[in-house]
């Protein structure tokens, strides 16, 4: 007896365990056949040996047993990496490759992370488990390793898996899409570079792997989520607060595509289109700031539905989650996905999947291929096993280490909107002379917004199609003359202008009288298109055509110059200007649509004009102005085209859309002493938005 006892205590006797050793010796030997029969036994023998003895008590308790379901993750691993009959002899082919294999199999937490992020979500396709991971992630992964030593833990290992599973491109196609995607390798690196630059919304850091995969698959260059970052936080940077980076949708044109062709995402927003550009700019703008994102279809529709700062996934640019269908590989409806989502998150998820994979190892222990799909098992312990899916509770799970997710969502609400808290500009340096007015520095204004500039300092947003969204500034000018106006803007759309008007230089008028005016109205009396401010007008009573509107100058004056400020407007249809000789009116010009209306001609001597109006829009407003002035010399005022072009374009900048960017001057008569100045953006017919940082008045030399 005592010998027999020695004999069972010798080396050679012992029984066989999973472990550091035998998996070294099967990564030497070139082969995981051994290896994986081995495994599926000793999972096995560790099972009870009958169907009713397999409870959730019995099974619980072999799972919270580290050495136990690591052994199931592990022969999981190796059944799922597609290909894996060669794996070993991968694993062999060089040092870099063994080294590499080595310290993955060595993590069972690690293999497990991986394999749940790369389970499907949908039910039907997580019970068919016919899913695998794609060969040549081992590959893709072995290089992020190797290029990246922050890549094998905590949120760089998260990034590196993720870029592995789900490559560039391999999201949901739509416009804009890059002729050809980046590599996996690059990928990584790019967002790597992006969080390590703090440019990437907070939450980012709480994304578990199968989060941050619908935010490295975007379809899109590197150098297009690079551009949406910077012009969102350019000219729109309150976009930023709360992560609703998906409301710069809203700016997509809801037109077909007209003069500019899908080359990049700036121009997808430019050309604008339908829903499915919008569905189709709406994931890659999230995707920009590391925000998980996925198309969206809906009946005659599409969509974009995204994760927010609060961990829920919603629905943008569409309909409810109960119309939808979720592009994830395999297509859901919208409850489905958020119900299998939720589910993602929660131990029971891993829970259940430990499960089935523990059923596969039961079927077959001995063979070192994955038996077929099929809930009906013909093992009845394996059978067993299954049928404990849903019912269990989750168990504690005892290894160290786990790869899941960052911190809360709480404290990545927190530091986002602490990301855009404001900070002061930097100093300006001004040639001597120019006068430099920040564009916040406005004494009035209609239909714009203030906005902290992300860079520092403020910003002045002018929002997209408002009939009239202007500004004013009271600017001193410290010498009459001829200065050049500069303005620094942004914007995301192609063909934008803005209005410059200053007042100063034409005749002050002493008394402005009317026909008739809107419902006997003070704010909509004569004087209001006198008295220079755009953000008022004289008007006429609904149904009203034929009127006037006389200035009194105060005495006879030379007049060979005339504004008329109606533009967006645009009620009058045909009009005629005269001024008074001895009592007579004698006409000066006639013709059709006022709008913007600025008239030079041969000099004559009046002390009272007048606009008659003939036929207007009477049905929809009677004839309105918000400026009459007449002079010898005139105001500054004109339309400057807003700087643009696609951000893939090659220039020195490397396109103008959405950065910042300066136009070219305009030429400005101004006065010395306190001037009326007004930047508008009204005056197109759909008009978007633009960004106002500052603008400049520089002294001409003449």
């Amino acid at each position: 007896m005592t010998t027999a006892m020695l004999l069972a205590l010798a080396p050679g006797s012992q029984a066989w365990e999973p472990g550091a050793k035998t998996r070294d010796a099967a990564l030497k030997s070139g082969s995981f056949e051994a290896y994986l029969a081995d495994l599926g036994q000793w999972v096995s023998a560790k099972v009870p040996s009958s169907a009713p003895e397999i409870t959730a008590k019995s099974i619980g308790a072999l799972l919270n047993k580290p050495q136990f379901l690591d052994a199931v993750i592990e022969r999981r691993f190796l059944m799922r990496v597609a290909g894996n009959p060669t794996l070993a002899a991968w694993g062999i082919a060089n040092p870099k490759n063994r080294e590499f294999l080595s310290w993955v199999m060595s993590d069972a937490a690690l293999m497990d992370a991986a394999m749940l992020a790369a389970t499907p979500t949908a039910e039907f396709a997580r019970v068919d488990d016919s899913w695998s991971i794609d060969s040549a992630a081992m590959e893709n992964w072995k290089n992020i390793y190797h290029a990246d030593p922050a890549s094998r833990k905590g949120l760089y290992l998260r990034l590196a898996v993720a870029c592995v599973l789900r490559p560039p491109g391999s999201a949901n196609v739509g416009v804009g899409q890059a002729a050809e995607q980046s590599s996996v390798l690059d990928r990584y690196l790019y967002y790597r570079k992006a969080h390590a630059a703090g440019e990437l919304m907070p939450s980012f850091d709480t994304l578990t792997i199968w989060e941050m995969t619908h935010v490295v698959s975007a379809c899109v260059t590197n150098a297009d989520l690079d551009w949406g970052r910077e012009a969102l936080n350019t000219w729109k940077p309150s976009f930023r607060q709360n992560e609703d980076v998906v409301a710069m949708v809203g700016q997509v044109w809801r037109r077909d595509p007209n003069g500019v062709p899908y080359k990049d995402m700036s121009c997808v927003m430019a050309a604008g289109g339908k829903c499915g550009p919008r569905s189709s700019f709406g994931v890659f703008i999230n995707q920009a700031f590391g925000i998980p994102a996925t198309g969206v279809g809906q009946p005659g529709h599409a969509a974009v539905t995204y994760r927010g700062v609060d961990g829920e996934w919603h629905m943008a640019q569409g309909r409810g989650f109960n119309v939808s269908k979720i592009f994830d590989r395999y297509k859901m409806t919208g409850d489905e996905f958020l119900t299998f989502v939720k589910l993602r998150n929660t131990p029971k998820f891993a829970l259940n999947e430990h499960l089935r994979w523990l059923a596969a190892t039961l079927e077959k222990p001995e063979e070192s291929y994955m038996p077929p799909a099929n809930r009906q098992y013909a093992n009845p312990r394996a059978t067993a096993v299954y049928a404990l899916m849903n019912s269990m509770q989750p168990v504690v799970d005892g290894r160290k280490g786990t790869v899941g997710r960052g911190g809360s969502q709480k404290q990545a609400a927190a530091a986002t909107v602490a990301a855009y808290d404001f900070k002061p500009e930097a100093p300006i340096k001004l040639a001597p002379g120019v006068i430099h007015v920040e564009a916040e520095k406005f004494y009035t204004q209609m239909n714009v917004g203030v906005e902290n500039c992300y860079t520092g300092g403020k910003q002045v947003y002018f929002p997209a199609l408002t009939d009239h969204a202007m500004c004013g500034y009271k600017v001193k000018i410290p010498q009459t003359g001829t200065y050049q106006f500069t303005a620094r803007v942004a914007t995301v759309n192609w063909g934008q202008q803005m209005y410059v008007r200053s007042f100063g230089a034409m005749y002050p008028v002493k008394e402005a009288t009317a026909s008739n005016v809107y419902r006997n109205q003070a704010f909509h009396a004569a004087k209001q298109a006198v008295d220079h401010d755009l953000t008022t007008r004289w008007a006429m009573d609904f149904g009203k055509e034929d009127g006037w509107l006389e200035l009194d100058l105060g005495k006879p004056r030379k007049i060979s110059k005339l504004i008329i400020d109606e533009r967006a407007l645009n009620y009058v249809c045909r009009h005629r200007i005269e001024y008074q000789v001895g009592g007579e009116w004698k006409t000066l010009m006639e013709g059709e649509y006022l709008k913007n209306y600025v008239k030079s001609f041969p000099p004559v001597m009046a002390q009272n004009v007048r606009l008659r109006t003939f036929e207007a829009r009477a049905p929809t407003g009677g004839p309105t102005v918000r400026d009459f002035s007449v002079g010898d010399v005139l105001d500054g005022n004109g339309f400057i085209e807003i700087p643009w072009a696609p951000a893939s374009e090659k220039d020195a900048k490397g396109g103008m859309s959405g950065r910042w960017q300066t136009t070219k001057p305009m030429e400005m008569n101004l006065v010395k002493g306190e001037q009326d100045i007004w930047v508008c953006t009204q005056t197109l017919e759909g008009q978007r938005s633009v960004a106002l940082r500052w603008f400049e008045l520089t002294p001409t030399k003449k």
